[in-house]
């Protein structure tokens, strides 16, 4: 059975991304899962696509807001800006706000945005110190151009002991899949549903979208 996260909420209409609008808009629409974005600023976790300017920050939900539904979700978390300088500092307000919350470890995938193998991996390191290695870490990938870039991503997951993927669908193909058998994928941002049995006959599972309702 396939999944669908709502991509940043369900922001249809007049309804911002990322805002409590589009959460509580998900949750009416029958989502047992969400995506969102993540920025670590002056202390705290605020949401928003785009890195937001100082004084906008007090316009913005808090991570907090976006558990009001506590384990009716499973969350994909996109870090926008972790690094091993902060991740130490926004991860422990992390934890804290999952046990204020009382949500279940393996309801959360943990995806930081980060492309650059040496920083996530010492990301992905303080993450499992934090929350030890049954957590669930998502690395991600954005744009494949040779096989080479196959292997190194490979050879990445391998190493990391990483478990799930974060993909733009159309990175996604057969041989692909057959490359990155043990791997689970969360393949975005979908909008398709023609393209959703597509990739659901690859086998994939995860979708983040914009539009689409399985009734």
């Amino acid at each position: 059975m396939i999944r669908l996260f709502a991509h940043r909420g369900f922001a249809k209409g007049n309804i911002l991304q990322n805002s409590i609008a589009s959460l509580n808009h998900a949750h009416k629409n029958g989502f047992k899962a969400i995506e969102f974005d993540i920025w670590f600023l002056e202390e705290n976790l605020f949401l928003s696509h785009d890195q937001p300017k100082k004084n906008a920050l007090k316009t913005l939900p808090f991570l907090s807001d976006y558990f009001a539904y506590k384990n009716d979700f499973f969350y994909w978390m996109d870090f926008k800006n972790l690094d091993e300088k902060n991740a130490d500092q926004a991860l422990k307000i992390v934890k804290n706000e999952i046990k204020k919350s009382g949500i279940k470890l393996d309801k959360i995938y943990f995806a930081p945005f980060i492309t650059d193998y040496k920083i996530a991996k010492k990301v992905f390191e303080k993450i499992r110190k934090i929350f030890g290695n049954k957590v669930r870490i998502v690395a991600v990938c954005e744009e494949l151009k040779t096989a080479q870039d196959i292997k190194n991503l490979r050879d990445f997951l391998t190493k990391n002991k990483i478990k799930f993927l974060s993909i733009f669908h159309e990175l996604i193909d057969r041989t692909f899949v057959k490359i990155f058998p043990e791997i689970e994928i969360f393949a975005w941002t979908v909008n398709d549903l023609k393209r959703v049995k597509e990739l659901e006959n690859l086998g994939i599972k995860n979708f983040a979208t914009d539009s689409i309702i399985l009734k």
